[in-house]
C-alpha cells in the first residue's frame, strides 16, 4: 500500500500530451450512416464471390510477384499499407489476365508505384472477385483485395508485351519488448497491468532509478508508450466515433494510411522495418503538423483544418476508392471545408461510394483544380446531411510542412497536373472523377 502511495505522488508532468484543439472540435459527430457499407465497397456490386482462406508468406523469403501493370496510371501514386483495402476495376485485356492468373495461383500480387531494385511495396491479397461481360464484348473485372505484408524488390523481369513481375523479398515486422525489461524491479510486476497509462508511467521512473538512464528515454523507445501519445493526438477522431487500433503494429500501419503526406514520405514509412521507429517517426509528423490546415496543392488556398476529419469507413478517414472508369482515389473525408467550388450539376447517386449519399464535383475556387467531392444525404434521418470527400493528391499540409516531408519532385509534379488535366474534357458523368 505505501508503494502505491508513493507512485500516486510522483512527478506527474509530461505524463500526458496536451490537446491542443479547439473546443468544437471535440465534439461528438451526430452519425447514423452504417460505415460498413463504404468499408466493404459496396458499390462494386452484391454478386462478387468471396474467395476463402489466407495466404501468409514466411518472413524473408523471396517470392516471385506480378506487379499491378504500369498502364494503371490510376495507382501511379497510390502507397498501400498492410491492412489497407484495394478495390480495383477493371477492363484491359494483359491486367484482367494477370488478376485471372493470380486467383488460380495464391491470389497475391504486388503494388509498387516505384519500380527499382530495393523499392518497397506490399503484397495485396484478393478476397472479393467477379467478372462479366459489357456491352461490344467486352470483359469486367471487378476485385477488392487487401494490402498484407511488405516487400523489396530484389530483381525486375519486365517482358515486352507482358504482366510485369518481380523477384522480391518478404520484409519483416520487427517488434521489440519493453527496453528495460532486464532492469525491471520485480516488486513492481502487480502494477504493470491494465490500461492507466500515468501509473505506468511512474511504474517506468521507479524502474528506472537503478538504471544511468532516465525514464524518459526508456520511453521514446517503449512501444505502448508511443501507441498512447500518438493516441493523445488523435483524440480529436476519438471524440467523433472514430476508431483508432490499440496494437502498436497495427496502429503504425493506420497513421501511415490515414495521414494525409506525400507518396515518398508515405514510403518512407513503408520502409521502416521496426514497428517502434515507424510509431517515432509519425509521432514527428503528428506534431509538427498538429496545428498546420489543408491547402489547395496547386494554388495553396486553404481548405480545412486536421480537426475538420472525421471517419465514414470502419477502416480509418482515408481510403482508397474506385469507380467505373477503374479510377482510384485515395478520399478523405471532412465534415467542413472552404474555398471549393462545386459543379453545376444536379447530385447524382450513380456508384456512389457512401450509399444514401449523392455526390457533386467539388473544384478549387482559386485555380479550379479537381479537389473531391461533396456528398450529400438523399433522405433526412441520414446523418450527417452532408460532408467532403477530398483526393489526397489535391492536398497538401500549410507552409510548415516544406520545413519537415518530404517534397514531390517538380517532375512528379508536373506528370500528376498532366494525368488530371486530361480528365477536364470529359463529360461530369464519365465518372472519370
Amino acid at each position: 500500500m505505501e508503494l502505491e502511495e508513493v507512485i500516486e505522488d510522483q512527478d506527474e508532468q509530461d505524463d500526458e500530451i496536451l490537446n491542443e484543439d479547439d473546443d468544437d472540435s471535440q465534439m461528438p459527430l451526430d452519425n447514423t450512416f452504417d460505415m460498413t457499407l463504404a468499408t466493404s465497397h459496396s458499390y462494386l456490386g452484391d454478386n462478387l464471390q468471396v474467395l476463402r482462406g489466407r495466404t501468409l508468406l514466411d518472413n524473408g523469403i523471396y517470392v516471385n510477384l506480378p506487379l499491378w501493370p504500369p498502364e494503371s496510371t490510376w495507382l501511379k501514386w497510390l502507397v498501400l499499407f498492410p491492412g489497407g483495402t484495394l478495390p480495383i476495376v477493371e477492363r484491359n485485356p494483359r491486367p484482367i489476365d494477370m488478376l485471372r492468373q493470380c486467383i488460380a495461383k495464391d491470389r497475391t500480387f504486388g503494388v509498387a508505384c516505384i519500380r527499382n531494385v530495393n523499392s518497397i511495396g506490399t503484397t495485396a491479397e484478393i478476397y472479393e472477385y467477379t467478372e462479366e461481360s459489357r456491352m461490344q464484348g467486352l470483359e469486367e473485372v471487378r476485385v477488392k483485395a487487401k494490402g498484407r505484408q511488405r516487400f523489396k524488390i530484389i530483381r525486375m523481369k519486365n517482358i515486352t508485351g507482358r504482366t510485369p513481375v518481380a523477384d522480391v523479398k518478404i520484409l519483416p515486422e520487427i517488434e521489440l519488448g519493453p527496453p528495460n525489461y532486464q532492469c525491471r524491479i520485480a516488486s513492481l510486476n502487480r502494477l504493470r497491468g491494465g490500461s492507466n497509462i500515468k501509473r505506468l508511467n511512474k511504474v517506468s521512473r521507479i524502474d528506472s532509478a537503478i538504471t544511468p538512464w532516465p525514464s524518459w528515454v526508456y520511453n521514446l523507445y517503449d512501444p505502448k508508450k508511443l501507441s498512447s501519445r500518438i493516441h493523445n493526438y488523435l483524440k480529436f477522431l476519438e471524440s467523433k466515433g472514430g476508431n483508432i487500433p490499440s496494437d502498436p503494429t497495427d496502429l503504425s500501419f493506420w497513421v501511415a494510411q490515414n495521414l494525409v503526406i506525400t507518396p515518398k514520405t508515405a514510403l518512407s514509412l513503408l520502409e521502416i522495418d521496426s514497428v517502434i521507429l515507424r510509431l517515432q517517426r509519425e509521432e514527428k509528423l503528428l506534431r509538427k503538423l498538429a496545428n498546420n490546415v489543408f491547402v489547395c496543392k496547386r494554388c495553396g488556398a486553404k481548405v480545412a483544418k486536421q480537426t475538420d476529419v472525421f471517419q465514414m469507413n470502419e477502416e480509418g478517414v482515408q481510403s482508397a476508392y474506385c469507380n467505373p472508369a477503374g479510377a482510384i482515389h485515395e478520399t478523405i473525408t471532412l465534415h467542413k471545408a472552404q474555398s471549393l467550388v462545386l459543379d453545376n450539376t444536379p447530385p447524382s447517386s450513380e456508384y456512389s461510394w457512401f450509399p444514401g449519399y449523392q455526390w457533386t464535383i467539388a473544384h478549387c475556387g482559386g485555380c479550379r483544380s479537381h479537389m473531391g467531392w461533396r456528398f450529400t444525404a438523399a433522405q433526412r434521418d441520414l446523418k450527417p446531411q452532408s460532408f467532403w470527400g477530398l483526393t489526397r493528391t489535391s492536398l497538401v499540409w500549410g507552409e510548415r510542412e516544406s520545413h519537415y516531408c518530404d517534397e514531390w519532385d517538380s517532375d512528379d509534379e508536373n506528370n500528376e497536373s498532366t494525368d488530371q488535366s486530361d480528365t477536364e474534357f470529359l463529360p461530369p458523368y464519365s465518372n472519370i472523377y
